[in-house]
């Protein structure tokens, strides 16, 4: 437990200092021009996939080829289903399920809303009696690994990546006149690429590497939705071992968040301007733990850490997640 919680807090302090944000990506896809965040999302999704295929390839090598130390996700109908829910939330919320943590240890009215919001989502699932009733939802595990090798696997997701990283790069946005113009010098562009987000991204990659070789990829929604059986006694005991460690991450980020915010200055309660974006922010949370139940990941889990996995359930969770992003994000600018 004492190192998940230095690896959380280690996340917490890259998260606050860096602005990386799966939010603000999916804003800046559908509303904006720049691409700062998106950008730090594809830098954190490279580095990770280099950084565990390296880890595979010298677990191959000492003779260790299984690949249960890497975060296959069942992929079926719930990954759709949740995965959409959740970028709805995410958007709605203006903050994911590891920029909640992040904000709530800033001091944020909103992400502690959200957070109240996603621990209700979980407890009052109404997506439960669906993916009980109909088996074909739960869906199977997947992965490229099961298929090839994985010194062709993690190339081919690494080419895959770059591809995706250049139609979103060339992808203009819609942005409002009185909103940031994307850059077109080259130095607008370095900047763009070099942006705090961007070193965000290499970092937490480097960080969710440095966990895969000493225990499991980085998730944290999942632990999250877990609070509520837990605390109805839901869970066995083994579980509640296997829980701990997960939930002590969790607790790490948000105080890694605290202390990087009293650091710089800058830590204090935040109330919004609006009262109403505090119910905004619930719901959007609401929205967050019915997806996190559903699908079994948040966005950390479900691309961040799947798709570096060679899970094929990131490579269905990310288009569905940016689906509902975009409904998300389409309702957030009628709110606005």
């Amino acid at each position: 437990m004492i190192l998940f919680a230095l690896f959380g807090i280690a996340y917490g302090v890259v998260l606050q200092r860096s602005g990386f944000c799966f939010a603000r990506a999916a804003f800046e896809l559908f509303l904006l021009r720049t691409r700062e965040a998106v950008n730090g999302v594809m830098a954190a999704l490279l580095v990770t996939t280099i950084g565990f295929g390296a880890v595979t390839l010298v677990r191959d090598h000492a003779g260790l080829a299984d690949s249960n130390h890497l975060l296959v996700i069942p992929v079926g109908l719930a990954t759709v289903l949740g995965a959409v829910l959740f970028g709805f939330g995410t958007t709605l919320a203006g903050m994911c399920a590891a920029g909640t943590l992040q904000r709530a240890g800033e001091g944020y009215a909103s992400a502690w809303a959200a957070l109240a919001g996603i621990l209700l989502g979980a407890a009052l699932d109404p997506f439960a009696p669906l993916r009980d009733g109909i088996p074909v939802l739960a869906g199977v595990e997947l992965s490229l690994s099961q298929w090839m090798h994985p010194a062709l696997s993690f190339p081919l997701t690494i080419a895959a990546l770059l591809l995706l990283w250049m139609a979103l790069s060339r992808r203009s946005g819609a942005p409002a006149p009185d909103l940031e113009p994307a850059p077109t010098s080259w130095r607008g562009r370095a900047r763009s690429y070099l942006a705090p987000a961007v070193v965000g991204g290499l970092l937490l990659g480097l960080l969710n590497t440095a966990q895969l070789a000493v225990a499991v990829p980085w998730t944290v929604g999942y632990p999250l939705t877990l609070i509520p059986s837990l605390f109805a006694g839901g869970h066995s005991h083994a579980s509640l071992q296997n829980a701990l460690p997960l939930l002590a991450l969790d607790g790490g980020l948000l105080l890694g968040a605290v202390l990087s915010g009293a650091l710089a200055g800058g830590l204090r309660f935040r109330w919004p301007r609006r009262s109403r974006d505090v119910a905004v922010a619930l719901a959007g949370g609401i929205f967050m733990g019915w997806g996190i139940q559903t699908a079994h990941a948040c966005n950390i889990g479900g691309i961040l850490s799947s798709i570096p996995s060679l899970s094929l359930s990131g490579w269905v969770y990310l288009p569905s997640m940016l689906f509902g992003a975009w409904l998300g994000a389409k309702l957030f600018a009628k709110l606005a």
